[in-house]
């Protein structure tokens, strides 16, 4: 049975202190001390105080390794080893920077016997990080050339200050792929239930948009113009002499290199292009954050076709067709107000 020892002048100091101020809890620690002193059981201890026995077990050890000072409810634990802390949080730092994917099971493993901590442990150090949990993206920024992709910004640059200066007009312009089942998201669910999209297999069945993007009008515009079957050139030709809007000053068009894009037959069609005002500027390799027009297809894909599964192409085409409305009309109310591409 566990049972505390007092010397005379232990006692009479708890006496003494019994008849001052004190908290309510310190009050309680201080009779279960005196009570234990005097011959009584932890369990009888706490039948008598309405507490659990494991407190007034608890209450004793704190006592006999601290003295009277753990009475006090507000008494604060040991320093933080901040060294340590520092050590691990930078371990965790190193970890996360490395060119994998991790989770905290993981993560705890690598850490090793020296720091030897669980993966609960481990999530805790990581939100001091205010690490996330996330999603990963894909980048090509890897396979950039960071002279060219400079070049492109200043040359961009430029053009934009002529927009502003109401000589030019720039638009963006890409194609876009849809599936009869778009990408998986997410979504606001009851607890314990999971949206599920009924998954189309895409063979034949691919609604392909071509579409151009106007961030520095005074009202952003944006057109779309689907397509059931795979673009050609002549398909880009047709949309820019046929959708472009008219206009009394030159527009540039920023493109990609796509096969369609650098085809002969665009090659070809340039100068009756710059005799029509259009003139096409192709961003480096593996640059599409140069490309704003991204951000809109993703925006469009992910979150204004919120049916996600077509049995049909007709079905799906309306779909496409929705959502370019809907964000049209979205960008007409709020201004350029597009997310950004991810790096």
């Amino acid at each position: 049975m566990l049972r505390t020892l007092l010397s005379d002048s232990q006692r009479a100091d708890l006496l003494a202190l019994r008849r001052t101020d004190l908290p309510a809890v310190a009050r309680d620690r201080l009779e279960m001390v005196l009570m234990s002193a005097a011959g009584w059981s932890p369990p009888r201890i706490a039948e008598h105080l309405g507490r659990h026995p494991h407190t007034v077990r608890s209450a004793l050890k704190g006592f006999a390794a601290r003295g009277t000072t753990a009475f006090d409810p507000n008494t604060p634990g040991p320093d933080p080893d901040y060294a340590r802390r520092a050590q691990v949080a930078g371990r965790l730092t190193d970890l996360l920077g490395q060119d994998r994917t991790w989770t905290s099971r993981q993560l705890a493993e690598a850490l090793g016997p020296a720091i030897g901590i669980g993966h609960r442990q481990t999530r805790r150090y990581l939100a001091v990080l205010k690490a996330g949990y996330r999603r990963t993206a894909q980048t090509v920024g890897h396979k950039q050339n960071p002279e060219k992709v400079r070049q492109a910004e200043r040359v961009l640059a430029s053009v934009k200050k002529k927009v502003a200066a109401g000589r030019l007009r720039l638009f963006y312009l890409d194609e876009c792929g849809f599936s009869p089942s778009l990408p998986t998201g997410y979504s606001w669910c009851l607890p314990d239930r999971r949206k599920r999209v009924r998954y189309e297999y895409p063979q034949g069945r691919r609604v392909n948009a071509l579409a151009t993007y106007e961030p520095l009008a005074p009202t952003p515009g944006l057109d779309a113009l689907p397509f059931e079957r795979t673009l050609t050139s002549d398909d880009l030709l047709g949309y820019l002499r046929d959708r472009l809007p008219a206009a009394a000053v030159p527009r540039v068009v920023v493109l990609d290199n796509a096969g369609i894009h650098t085809s002969k037959v665009v090659k070809a069609a340039r100068p009756a292009l710059a005799k029509l005002g259009i003139y096409l500027y192709y961003l480096p390799a593996y640059s599409p954050e140069l490309n704003r027009i991204e951000p809109v297809f993703k925006q469009v894909k992910h979150h204004e076709m919120p049916v996600r599964s077509f049995t049909s192409k007709a079905e799906l085409r309306k779909a496409v067709e929705d959502g370019f409305d809907t964000y049209r009309r979205r960008l007409a109310r709020k201004g350029d107000k597009e997310p950004r591409l991810a790096a």
